[in-house]
Parts: structure tokens; sequence; C-alpha cells
């Protein structure tokens, strides 16, 4: 009898395991990504406290490379002047194509600028829609960022990389 109920734990837990890998079983080999990003900036809102800057703006993307399409992103620059440093968080919605397949999807961007360094940070996919809704992936960035003054046709703004996969 202990013997059979055993057995019988036993066959239940490798089903729950097997039941709990299969999206890894499905899931794409992680691929690189990377490439370049061009924007423009309005800023729609501004507010100063102990020194500090705080800057809110929406900003028109265009993704080059194995993202290819355009963006709409929100985001808000902190910049610290006591510090040297500017801090920046950004929520994108991308549409377009990516490995073939189309749609929307949502990227998150995190970073600074050091006085006087470019830009760099770290970037997620949240979310997607359509050919694009099992699309995970992750990775850096960095580059000069918008630059009005000297802009020069094909020197992108920031550079981008990581690695992708689909489930």
């Amino acid at each position: 009898m202990k013997n059979m109920l055993s057995a019988a734990l036993m066959v239940c837990m490798v089903a729950i395991l097997s039941m709990l890998l299969m999206p890894a079983v499905h899931a794409t080999k992680p691929t690189t990504a990377s490439g370049t990003v061009d924007y423009t900036f309005e800023v729609t809102g501004m507010r100063v406290a102990d020194g500090n800057t705080f800057l809110y703006a929406i900003e028109w993307e265009t993704w080059m490379g194995d993202f290819e399409g355009t963006a709409e992103a929100f985001f808000r620059v902190e910049m610290f002047s006591s510090a040297g440093f500017w801090n920046v968080w950004l929520r994108s919605t991308f549409t377009g194509t990516v490995d073939g397949k189309s749609g929307t999807m949502v990227i998150q961007l995190v970073g600074k600028k050091p006085e006087g360094e470019d830009w760099y940070g770290h970037w997620v996919i949240i979310s997607g829609t359509d050919e694009l809704a099992d699309l995970h992936g992750r990775g850096t960035w960095g580059g000069p960022g918008y630059r009005s003054d000297i802009k020069i046709p094909g020197d992108p703004d920031l550079w981008y990389e990581g690695k992708i996969h689909f489930d």
C-alpha cells in the first residue's frame, strides 16, 4: 500500500513538473538584437525642487535594426545639479516589426547621464500585441542623445543591444 501511494505521488509530481516546464520547451532560443534610435521630443512639464529639475516630455522615435518601426514615449528626466548627473525613466510604445513579426510592444528604459558623458542604461520589453505578444527581451542602450544643434544625417541619437526570444 505504501509503495502504491509513493508511486501515485511520484506520477503526480512528474505531471506537475512537466506542465511547469512547458513554456520553456516552446520558447525560442534567445537571439541578439541591436540597432539605433533617432528621436525628437517636446517638454510637457517641469518643476524644480531643492535645486534639482524634473522634466516631463513626450518623445517620437524611429527604431532601426532588429526593431524596425516607430514609437511614442513618455519620459521623466531628473537633473540632480549637486550630484552632476541626470536620471531618465521612459516608457515607449513601439509599432513595427521584430524578426519578421509585426505588432506593438511596450519597452521600458531606465538610465543616467553623468556630466560630460553619454547616456547609458537598460531596457526591458514589458508587453506586446499581435505577433509581438510573446516577445520577451532585455538589454542595454546608450549614446549622446538628441542633439538639435549638430544633427548629422545617419548619426543616431542612441544605440541598443540585448537578447530577445519568442515564447
